[in-house]
């Protein structure tokens, strides 16, 4: 039997997580890693009523509590795909340095995405970086190749925490790839057959890494396509036959890709969740305030999938956010909701690449479902963006 004052002790405790439980806050916010790029060549903001501000500000004061990093190795001509890269000196780790200062300084929390690769990354393309690439090509074997590749990606995971942890901005979710739905570090982590265990392998080098550095940071496993239960019962049920450790499930949420609404997202998010006792995280999602970019040619998300096109506009956005923050805010073991890309506006000399071999800058096609419009304003969907992160 507890004594009297033990029972006081025990109480108050209690008392003390219920509070913290109920103190936990949902996350809403989104990518905001091209910003020092938009920055430098010209991209201005200005908040609701007009005011000239910074984005992270804006965005901050809005109510996002939680940024989005990404990070590059060594992004830069030749270092790219199909003859295009991106563009040196972003989202390398100088400067994912600087931006995660400027995000903890406004009380942010930090998800940072390692990519692996000096380029984007998604199903279809997941490069080695270069320099890693000339490391494996010295090699004798593919075994001794592959082995060596698992030690890099462990060694650059803790790396690259030591230099976070060294400023005081340890992310408080790292994901180990991005949308890697088709392995990663292609073709080593390709899924196929004969290569789930070792995929599974990179992923456990990548989940050891950040935990030799941060064991309260939470590491996250990122698919693309939020609500096809199968594909994610398959992923999942592999890594869990191989012992993969994580701690969150991550998933990309498009109306435009998946043709899901968000209530089946909402009945897919309880599924996931409770058949692998992980939380989950809304890792992107993205919605057209317009059909069109200002060129008048359709956008990457030229409709808005099972959603009426009278919702592509901004009052549209603004009531699509409101059902996904707020069903998913209610939605048990959802932890937050990641936009993609809330700044990335319309800019001359920004686009989604530039080619190799002139310097000139693809086209940006995102333009349309940033939180900001063509001309950098903030957008009404930022209005009621607060409402939804205040306190569960």
């Amino acid at each position: 039997m507890l004594k009297p004052f033990m029972r006081a002790a025990a109480a108050a405790f209690c008392l003390l997580a219920l509070q913290a439980s109920a103190a936990t806050p949902f996350l809403a916010g989104g990518d905001v890693s091209v910003l020092p790029l938009m920055e430098r060549h010209g991209a201005r903001y200005v908040d609701r009523q007009g005011r000239p501000d910074d984005a992270l500000k804006i965005l901050r004061a809005s109510g996002h509590n939680v940024v989005r990093l990404r990070l590059y190795e060594a992004p830069g001509p030749g270092n790219g795909n199909e003859g295009y890269h991106w563009p040196a000196g972003s989202m390398d780790l100088p400067d994912l340095l600087a931006l995660a200062k400027r995000s903890a300084a406004l009380g942010m929390q930090i998800q940072l995405t390692f990519h692996y690769s000096d380029f984007w990354t998604n199903s279809k393309t997941q490069n080695v970086p270069a320099a890693w690439r000339a490391q494996l090509d010295q090699l004798p074997d593919e075994q001794v190749r592959f082995a060596r590749l698992c030690q890099l990606v462990f060694e650059r995971t803790r790396d690259v925490m030591r230099a976070l942890q060294a400023q005081g901005t340890v992310p408080q979710f790292v994901s180990i790839g991005n949308e890697i739905e088709g392995g990663m570090l292609y073709p080593y982590g390709a899924m196929t057959e004969r290569n789930w265990p070792r995929l599974g392998a990179l992923l456990q080098a990548g989940y050891e890494g950040v935990k030799a550095v941060a064991p309260a940071s939470k590491v996250i496993l990122h698919l693309d396509d939020a609500g096809n239960l199968a594909k994610y019962r398959n992923y999942f049920d592999r890594l869990q036959a191989l012992g993969v450790q994580y701690d969150v499930i991550g998933a990309s949420y498009y109306p435009f890709w998946t043709r899901k609404t968000v209530q089946q997202v909402v009945a897919f998010s309880r599924a996931v969740t409770a058949r692998y006792d992980k939380d989950l995280f809304i890792m992107e999602a993205g919605f057209n305030w317009t059909p069109f970019l200002p060129n008048g040619y359709p956008g990457q998300l030229s409709d808005n999938g099972p959603y009426p096109a009278a919702m592509s506009s901004p009052q549209g956005q603004r009531a699509f956010m409101d059902e996904l923050l707020g069903s998913l805010r209610k939605t048990e073991r959802v932890l937050g909701v990641l936009y993609w890309d809330p700044v990335m506006i319309a800019t001359p000399g920004i686009g989604w690449a530039v080619r190799d071999a002139d310097g000139v800058a693809g086209p940006n096609v995102v333009a349309n479902t940033t939180l900001f419009d063509f001309d950098g304003r903030a957008l009404p969907v930022l209005d009621g963006w607060k409402a939804h992160t205040e306190q569960k």
